[in-house]
């Protein structure tokens, strides 16, 4: 049920970064590669957590996981406020 709110708005804050016209193209690739860096460790924290069962290493991946996810929203709002806004929900999920 999460993934039905959380990925919508993940690809829309994604199109607004993208699409934004902006002076500076370059200034688009931290906000993008905090938000990849995040999936990646959301995906991590799946493989430690569960697939080895790793407790402790888990917190450390969820951490990390979840600082990023906080700075991309923050990355993306710098760039255009409503993009940080729609990753919200993710922020609030986790």
């Amino acid at each position: 049920m999460w993934l039905i709110v959380s990925k919508p708005t993940q690809y829309a804050a994604v199109w607004k970064l993208i699409t934004r016209t902006t002076s500076n193209p370059n200034a688009l690739s931290i906000p993008l590669l905090a938000y990849c860096t995040h999936l990646s460790l959301g995906d991590a924290w799946n493989k430690v957590f569960f697939g080895l069962e790793c407790t402790g290493r888990g917190l450390a991946v969820i951490t990390a996981f979840w600082s990023v996810l906080w700075s991309s929203a923050y990355l993306f709002y710098k760039v255009d406020p409503v993009a940080g806004y729609l990753l919200l929900p993710t922020c609030g999920w986790v």
